[in-house]
């Protein structure tokens, strides 16, 4: 190397080092990197591309210099195509004195930066072995050819440029890692809320997806019966190709990640004896790369979670699987809280089910009685618009409305004719012995109202304490309605069952007396759609 080229490249590092010291913003260091670039070469134009998203097939304009327009920058280049791509993607610098005679020229070049390119320099920009972008120097002024020279001297700044967007893309990668890390706790968080098992695995596996940047991500849970692994939830575009799956244990990464109870991470799948390609050849996916972790409680493998294909990097790393075992630590706590949860309402349910029969069983004219009325109600209550834990606390509280009948007298109860006024009295109080019979059990406490309630009317005129309108707990005026046309509907003692369009006639009229009008309309949608049946 020339002394003088040795000085020129020093004089270009210190030209640099002053600018940056007096600005750190990336793309005026980078436009100044490609002006000095020009000056040296004696270069009319230059651009720097760089791979922004790494699934993608194009390389981002970032930064122009010399004849180039700055609306240039963000416009997008094919990967395919091109010698700026080519440098790129072969990782190799190239003086192009006759670019049409080249294999990797492009005309729509010219076009797309309204530039006709008669001699070019391409670098690519590598930093620390990781390609971040490749560097076009185009047309030597005066008709002249680019030399060897000319490529040191732009090399000396493309390799600062590489250092530079390396590091911005190493900040990048941290910020993205809080982000990542953040969401996870934010992921971590709702999960623990989260009792509906349905509604918790759609959380878990589109957080998956979402926050490790996968193209798809699948949860299996273990079928300990036939010792299978089954589709739980999907999410991607293929989700619902694969929803019938079932794999044995030991069977596929999946099946592997079960039966060792160990996460494992797969950089390319075809290269994998336990990858079957089989579902790739039947959809058109292309199966790259796997993270799949098991999920464990109490040192059982419960299922795995599995993300396919990273959208920002060719493969994904050992820092996503930490971040998948961390994801999946909460999401087998969690799942099996829900389950927990389901059982204890299923046996409490159980419980309340058979101190229903034990209530409507006692006479034949409340047989199915309490069963009807919850089924009512609970309709009733999601035509409201009531979801969820609502519509079934609903439902439990209809259950139980007429628990306060097992201390009536039975010659009450069955007394064929009117009843006298003492009678009446002992019939007010069925409400307030119901509520106080389940106002012992913490787990009923929102039932208490709902049952004191259900002999209310709109109007003020019910019983026990005379509420009016929307003072009465919602629950109790569903529920006061769906008891009312049941009871019309069945035999009694002293009265023939009316028949069920008569009574939904009636209970029509009725809307702003005895029953709430919006109660009245959301039970009528209901009948009128054939949902009430007895």
């Amino acid at each position: 190397m020339s002394d003088l080229l040795l000085q020129q490249k020093n004089d270009l590092l210190k030209q640099l080092i002053s600018v940056m010291n007096t600005t750190i913003k990336l793309d005026n260091i980078l436009r100044y990197i490609l002006d000095l670039i020009n000056m040296v070469t004696t270069a009319e134009a230059s651009v720097i591309m760089t791979k922004e998203v790494l699934e993608g097939e194009n390389l981002t304009v970032k930064a122009v210099a010399g004849e180039l327009k700055k609306t240039l920058v963000g416009k997008e280049w094919p990967m395919s195509k091109g010698l700026i791509s080519e440098a790129y993607t072969t990782a190799k610098e190239k003086i192009v004195n006759k670019p049409s005679a080249e294999p990797g020229y492009s005309p729509d070049i010219n076009t797309f930066l309204n530039i006709t390119v008669s001699t070019a320099m391409v670098i690519p920009l590598n930093s620390d072995g990781r390609m971040v972008g490749a560097l076009e120097v185009i047309n030597k002024k005066s008709g002249l050819t680019f030399q060897p020279d000319d490529m040191e001297l732009a090399m000396v700044l493309a390799e600062q440029a590489a250092a530079l967007l390396g590091q911005a893309a190493a900040v990048k990668s941290t910020e993205a890692r809080i982000q990542r890390f953040n969401a996870l706790l934010g992921v971590a968080k709702e999960i623990a809320q989260l009792d509906d098992l349905h509604s918790l695995l759609l959380r878990i596996m589109s957080a998956a997806k979402k926050v490790m940047r996968a193209e798809a991500s699948s949860l299996f849970l273990v079928d300990e019966k036939t010792n299978e692994l089954y589709i739980e939830n999907a999410q991607g575009d293929v989700g619902e190709q694969i929803s019938q799956i079932r794999l044995p244990i030991g069977r596929g990464v999946a099946g592997w990640v079960a039966q060792k109870g160990k996460p494992d991470l797969v950089p390319d799948a075809y290269q994998d004896s336990r990858f079957n390609p089989e579902f790739d050849k039947k959809t058109g996916f292309r199966t790259k790369s796997i993270v799949c972790v098991p999920l464990e409680f109490k040192g059982r493998t419960t299922g795995v979670i599995q993300i396919i294909n990273s959208m920002d990097k060719e493969a994904f790393e050992e820092e996503d699987v930490d971040y998948m075992v961390a994801l999946a630590g909460q999401a087998a706590v969690a799942i099996e809280n829900s389950r927990l949860l389901k059982e204890n309402k299923e046996l409490f349910l159980n419980v309340v089910m058979s101190l229903v029969k034990l209530i409507d069983s006692r006479y034949k004219y409340f047989a199915g009685h309490s069963v009807r009325v919850a089924t009512y109600a609970s309709l009733t209550a999601r035509m409201m618009g009531l979801t969820g834990d609502t519509v079934e606390r609903v439902q439990i509280s209809a259950f139980l409305h007429d628990i306060g009948r097992l201390q009536i007298p039975e010659r009450v109860l069955l007394k064929p004719g009117p009843l006298a006024p003492e009678e009446i009295k002992v019939v007010r109080m069925q409400p307030l012995i119901g509520a106080k019979f389940v106002q012992g059990i913490k787990q009923l406490g929102y039932a208490v109202e709902a049952i004191l309630g259900h002999m209310e009317h709109y109007n003020g005129q019910g019983y026990p304490r005379g509420l009016k309108g929307e003072d009465i707990p919602l629950f109790g005026r569903i529920i006061g309605l769906c008891n009312a046309f049941d009871a019309m509907c069945s035999e009694r003692p002293y009265r023939q069952p009316m028949e069920m369009n008569a009574a939904r006639g009636k209970i029509s009229t009725m809307a702003g007396s005895q029953f709430d009008p919006n109660v009245v309309k959301a039970f009528i949608a209901v009948y009128d759609k054939g949902l009430i049946k007895r």
